[in-house]
């Protein structure tokens, strides 16, 4: 996962894997979905490594790092290792865990500095009753697809973040053509506020790429090689990742040259 500043954890899962469960990591025990809790697997390797889980790897420069790792481990959880496959002798087609990884390492390397000034970040996370896998009994992120249900146990979801009337937002993950929109409001902007447009947004875009594109999403229980989405190629090059699979751990705020706010979404996956 990430956006264009390299965040997250992310990797790629062979379909029939059983290397990474849930009792093997041990970080989510209300996971029930077998993608979340093998793609927290970098942090479970700093666990097994005797480091503290509050390492806060949702942070951008240490996921940078953490993220990295994923991408290079995946190798090891697939038998593929990046090759491309001949279909026949005039034309070679990219093995689909190879584009992930290759689209992985090109998100990380995403540089935000041109947009303009970064003058802080915004953080965002989630009270949990759980406390044997998050101590301080906040979970690091927020959910894109399930945005509704954790806003009520969003940590100061009212807190004015954003005092200006006027801001641009960048969506560029997993994308491979970025989807960017505008929102307006009189008072500023609350983490509320904020996550309830992305996920408003996310769906939207998901949305015009299924229906833009003729390379359809492989529907998860038909996904015989990896459970990662396939790439498709409608309005924004949609890759990688299922809106389940993003969840929101921080955004950046940055200030144009011309004193336009715009914001940059740390998502995880």
């Amino acid at each position: 996962m990430r956006s264009s500043q390299g965040l997250g954890t992310c990797c790629v899962i062979p379909a029939k894997s059983t290397s990474f469960t849930q009792s093997t990591c041990g970080l989510r025990t209300d996971c029930s979905n077998l993608q979340r809790c093998e793609l927290l697997q970098s942090e479970c390797w700093l666990l097994l490594q005797g480091r503290p889980q509050n390492l806060q790897l949702h942070k951008m420069t240490r996921n940078r790092i953490a993220k990295y790792f994923i991408l290079l481990s995946t190798i090891v959880f697939t038998s593929c290792k990046g090759q491309t496959q001949k279909t026949n002798e005039k034309q070679e087609v990219k093995d689909p865990v190879a584009v992930i990884q290759e689209n992985e390492k090109k998100a990380t390397e995403k540089k935000s500095e041109d947009i303009g000034e970064l003058i802080y970040a915004i953080s965002f996370k989630v009270k949990t009753d759980n406390k044997k896998d998050y101590g301080d009994g906040f979970i690091p992120w927020a959910s894109i697809e399930n945005a509704k249900q954790d806003i009520p146990n969003l940590y100061k979801s009212d807190e004015i973040v954003i005092k200006e009337n006027t801001l641009k937002i960048i969506i560029d993950y997993p994308l491979t053509n970025q989807y960017e929109f505008t929102i307006t409001s009189k008072n500023g902007f609350s983490r509320k506020q904020l996550l309830s447009e992305i996920n408003l947004h996310y769906f939207k875009l998901y949305e015009e790429e299924e229906k833009s594109a003729t390379v359809k999403t492989i529907p998860i229980d038909k996904r015989t090689r990896m459970y990662n989405r396939n790439q498709t190629n409608g309005k924004y090059g949609i890759w990688g990742h299922d809106i389940a699979d993003l969840v929101l751990s921080e955004i950046e705020v940055y200030k144009t040259s011309t004193g336009r706010i715009v914001l940059i979404l740390g998502i995880e996956s």
